[in-house]
């Protein structure tokens, strides 16, 4: 009874492990149309405008909880759907239309992004964002 479960079992494995690599002559992991963005195309991420994207947070206690292990790990938990985002996202520098309040804390300074499609303002690390800020400051 045993053999014949092992025999059952080595056999799904190799079909899965079979199904799981790509077929001879084929690139595994790459869209067919994206093939000339590994050449030196310019990234589509980035805003044509302002640059590449930027995290932002609507709160300042959880921008700095997140970026905490620095950007890249910051950008590898928001790339994730199954971790928590602490309601920050990673927002198009097209979208920001100024700086709505700055505030030193801990010896870092800090800016909130005022964004196109929201009242509420997002943090980010001061200087990521070249826009004009709020007139009297």
């Amino acid at each position: 009874m045993t053999r014949v479960f092992l025999r059952f079992s080595v056999a799904a494995l190799g079909l899965a492990a079979a199904l799981a690599t790509p077929a001879l002559g084929q690139q595994g992991g790459r869209a067919p149309g994206r093939a000339g963005s590994e050449r030196g195309a310019p990234d589509k991420g980035a805003d044509r405008r302002g640059g590449p994207p930027v995290i932002g947070c609507p709160s300042l206690a959880n921008y700095r909880m997140l970026m905490r292990g620095g950007a890249q790990a910051a950008a590898a938990l928001l790339a994730d759907p199954k971790a928590d985002h602490l309601g920050c996202s990673v927002l198009p520098r097209g979208d920001v239309t100024g700086i709505a309040d700055r505030v030193s804390l801990g010896g870092q300074s800090y800016d909130c992004a005022s964004l196109r499609a929201t009242t509420a303002c997002h943090w980010v690390e001061a200087g990521t964002v070249d826009r004009p800020g709020p007139s009297g400051r």
